[in-house]
Parts: C-alpha cells; structure tokens; sequence
C-alpha cells in the first residue's frame, strides 16, 4: 500500500499544477434524483425488486464503457449545453423538467428514459394520464400494462438497427408499449407480449426520445446507449477497450489534456488520436502511433494545439 501511495504521489508532483483549474466539456448528462430513489423504493409496485441505484449505474456503466465524458446532474441542472441527456427510472417528474427535456430533443438532442418513468409528480400523486405522463409527448408511447417477475424469469429482447440486430436479455419489469409515433428498434421474444415493443425511439423536433420499456442486461442497455451516442457522433476514441477510461480536460488557457488510464489486468496499445506530450514522463507521443499502458497504467497527454 505504502509503494502506492509513494507512486501516486510521484506522479502528482511530476503533473504540478497543469490541470489546476480544467474542466470536463461533457455533451453527456446522466440524470440522477433523490426523490425518484426514494419514492420508486418505497412504492408497493409494480416491483419491489427493481433498485433505483442500479438501474442508473447500469447506463452510467454503460457511458462510461463507451468512452464519453458524462456529467452527473440534478434534475434541476441546466441542460442547454447538452445533446444527449440520460434519465434511468425517472419515476417522479417534478416542476418543468418534462418541459425542459423536450427542449433538449426539440434543438435536436437525444432523451433517453426507460421503464417505471413519468408515474408521479412532485407530491407522489399519481398523474391523470397514461404512464409515462407528461413523458409521453416526447417518447411517443403509451404504457398499456406491465409484468412484474421474480428474478429466475427471463425475456429476450430482439434489438434492431438497420442491418445490425443483437438479442439479449431482459428481467424483473417488462412494459406492454403502446407506440404513439414512436418507431420500434427492439421487441420482446417470448410470453404472451411476445413480439410488441421493448426499446423505441421518436423523432421529437430536431431530435429524438428513446424508451427502454424493459430491464435489459448490461450488453442490452450498452448497445442502446451506443446507438444513442453513435447519432451524435460521440463515440469514445477507443470504445473497443472498455477497461480503457478516456477523459479530456480543458486548463483555463485552453489546453487540452487526455487522461488514459487503464483499468485492466493485461497491458492495452491504442493508437495515438493527436500528437502530445505525457506529463508523467515527458515522452512525445506523434499522432498515430501506439500508445502503451501497463496495467494500472495512467497516461496524461498534453495534446498539440
């Protein structure tokens, strides 16, 4: 532990002061709320199984694998400066958030929301209209029913996007779709919904609102956030390395610095996206060629301006 912390240290004093002051430009937000946590967990139904925690940890996973920079926000965030906004188990939709995220895919952003969203508003009152409520406008669906299952009870779900299609599995809460506009990209496989919509997607003003009407696996919920990202060309620079985390960092000067850092337990080579300086060891690093990290390994490039 002591020979850690003495590494950690070391690389430190050798970074000095040259990310004092950046900041991450994230076109990414991931919503999280309070209040839906504690009013989805203490709710009688459809689920009690289902976890609020997990549900968003699986589509910040599913981010992060992905290689995008990705603020964490309030539901009371501004979101003008982003073009995909993430809201997991958005059960509570309080003051003009719904208002908010249909200028989000108006100006041509994307909103992606998924089961057991838009059922009650800030008081936990039920509102008078189809779930997913106020959601529904810019989701183009209705939920008819749903189906509640114990953890031992699996659907697959066929995911389609032109020629591409993968199948994978669903658990726990299953939405019965209505779409109201919305264009199916998956479909559940088997009981009796066998064949309705389990993932859509509606073109809203410039831009579009995804619902994940069911509990997907995480290369489920990883593929749809891919497709998400992919329509905005925000895929990370190395997205076949999901061990791989990338984060850019812009110093008040406007310098960028890209931080690698290579979670695995096998060393990584990724080509070089722009030529830098690492500032851990002074090693120039051209445009194009490998870059190496060890496991464990941190890179921090001064990329060229």
């Amino acid at each position: 532990m002591f020979r850690e912390v003495a590494q950690l240290g070391a690389e430190l004093d050798r970074l000095g002061g040259a990310a004092l002051g950046a900041r991450t430009p994230s076109r990414v937000a991931l919503l999280f709320d309070w209040d839906s946590w504690w009013a989805l967990e203490t709710s009688d139904g459809p689920s009690r199984l289902v976890r609020y925690q997990q549900v968003v940890l699986a589509y910040y996973r599913a981010l992060w694998e992905a290689g995008v920079d990705v603020d964490v926000v309030p539901v009371t965030a501004d979101l003008t400066h982003y073009d995909v906004v993430v809201a997991p188990a958005l059960h509570m939709l309080k003051g003009d958030l719904p208002q908010r995220l249909e200028e989000v895919a108006r100006r041509g952003g994307s909103v992606v929301a998924t089961y057991l969203s838009g059922r009650v508003d800030e008081d936990d009152n039920a509102f008078l209209m189809d779930v997913p409520g106020p959601l529904g406008p810019l989701m183009g669906v209705r939920i008819d029913e749903w189906d509640a299952r114990g953890p031992e009870f699996t659907n697959p779900v066929l995911l389609q996007a032109g020629t591409e299609t993968l199948e994978v599995a669903s658990q726990l809460l299953f939405e019965l779709v209505i779409p109201q506009g919305a264009e199916v990209v998956g479909t559940y496989r088997a009981d009796f919904y066998a064949g309705t919509p389990a993932v859509t997607r509606n073109a809203f003003g410039e831009g579009h609102g995804w619902y994940v009407a069911a509990g997907l696996d995480q290369e489920g919920v990883g593929w749809v956030v891919r497709q998400v990202l992919a329509g905005h060309g925000l895929s990370g620079r190395h997205p076949e390395h999901p061990g791989l985390e990338t984060a850019v960092r812009v110093a008040p000067d406007g310098t960028r610095l890209l931080f690698l850092l290579n979670h695995g337990e096998e060393p990584v080579e990724v080509p070089a996206h722009s030529g830098g300086v690492d500032l851990l060891t002074g090693e120039r690093v051209e445009q194009g060629r490998p870059v190496v990290l060890e496991p464990c390994g941190v890179r921090v490039l001064r990329e060229d301006g």
